[in-house]
């Protein structure tokens, strides 16, 4: 296939790459990364467009082709690089960053580079491998994610790209300083032209892959969590805790359950109305946040009733961590217009045998109603009853 034929080629697939970004972001605007994906689609549109413009018309003026058209190719990948950053969330003004390609183009018009296309691969190759190269540590420091795979083939996509930009301009370079010396120079023009279309081609779908992914991750986090807390709710309880406790009996650890409760909590309704209760829940799991580490789970078993799964966790310090978090709610009260005082009863069990979730929680529940029975406001563990 000729270079013409693969330019046309490849401004139908920018085209088609912005137009389907375009409207994705249109639909999908909390997912603002998407815009420098527009970006990047329209920077490839408008590279593609100069290059069959450049092989049909006549002959374009030096500022369009190819300085401005390999300022487009560059920008791309730029443009690529600042997405995945802002998808990330990584902190930064990426804005500053697409400034680069005003220095980009100017160089592209210095005596330098319009001497000899080889002073100009000079200039943009070290550019466009080394915002993949940003772009790959990115997204591997990322890898473990719930994304991760998605993640690995954009690397995989930014490898093959570096890969083609590097060995096609190392094969010129060599024969433009006549190191080597053959006839293939046409040919590996269309062989870099067909890697710029398999780039554009693997990379939207790496965009639309994740797009969707994040979709699916966003719906499954609506429907595990619980809306006024933002806990993980009861329909996940079982899995989650079934996955803990398997991961727990193969490493021959012990995993611990908080079963707890806030106490007279009809009366808080009752007399503050149920928007004092709502916060006094809110309040409740606040506190208890801040007594739990990153790993472990805490859930919304019921109305006013809660239940956190501590992995790794022996009886005695789970014990410890229940204490602690209900001295911390007896010692801070709610401040609405008035002050509420508040505190909870907990119910506690570990195990290292092998069990089922619903006999764990079982247990936590019967410690709980021992908890209750014996005056409220206190840690009774099961093994100890």
């Amino acid at each position: 296939m000729d270079v013409f034929t693969l330019s046309i080629v490849n401004a139908f697939i920018a085209a088609t790459f912005t137009a389907l970004l375009a409207l994705q972001y249109k639909s999908e605007r909390q997912f603002r990364y998407q815009r420098y994906f527009v970006l990047a689609a329209v920077l490839m549109l408008v590279n593609a467009l100069l290059s069959v413009s450049q092989g049909s018309i006549t002959t374009l003026a030096y500022w369009l082709v190819p300085a401005l058209s390999n300022t487009c190719s560059v920008g791309a990948h730029l443009a690529l690089a600042c997405g995945i950053h802002r998808h990330l969330q990584l902190p930064a003004r990426r804005q500053w960053l697409l400034l680069l390609l005003l220095p980009i183009y100017l160089l592209q018009l210095t005596d330098f580079a319009s001497s000899a296309t080889a002073n100009r691969m000079l200039i943009a190759i070290p550019l466009v491998v080394v915002f993949n190269l940003w772009s790959i540590r990115m997204l591997w420091q990322h890898r473990h994610n719930e994304l991760g795979r998605v993640y690995l083939a954009f690397i995989a996509v930014f490898a093959f790209n570096i890969s083609q930009f590097m060995l096609r301009s190392a094969y010129m370079l060599l024969e433009h300083y006549q190191i080597v010396h053959t006839q293939h120079s046409t040919l590996i023009h269309s062989i870099g032209f067909f890697g710029l279309t398999a780039f554009a081609i693997l990379i939207i779908g790496c965009v639309i892959m994740l797009s969707h992914s994040q979709q699916r991750l966003a719906l499954l986090h609506i429907s595990e969590r619980d809306a006024l807390t933002g806990l993980l709710n009861r329909r996940s309880l079982n899995a989650r805790v079934a996955s803990e406790l398997n991961r727990s009996q193969r490493n021959q650890k012990t995993l611990s359950i908080l079963l707890f409760d806030i106490d007279h909590f009809k009366q808080i309704n009752d007399k503050h109305g149920h928007r004092a209760g709502d916060r006094a829940i809110q309040h409740v799991v606040d506190i208890a946040n801040k007594h739990l580490r990153d790993y472990d789970l805490m859930f919304r078993y019921g109305g006013e009733e809660f239940l956190i799964c501590l992995p790794d966790t022996a009886r005695d310090m789970a014990e410890l961590i229940a204490n602690r978090i209900r001295k911390a709610i007896e010692l801070s009260p709610l401040t609405t217009s008035t002050e509420i005082k508040m505190t909870v009863s907990i119910g506690l069990t570990s195990t290292q045998a092998e069990t089922t979730p619903d006999e764990l929680i079982e247990q936590a529940d019967i410690a709980l109603y021992h908890a209750k029975q014996s005056g409220r406001n206190k840690v009774v563990a099961y093994q100890q009853l």
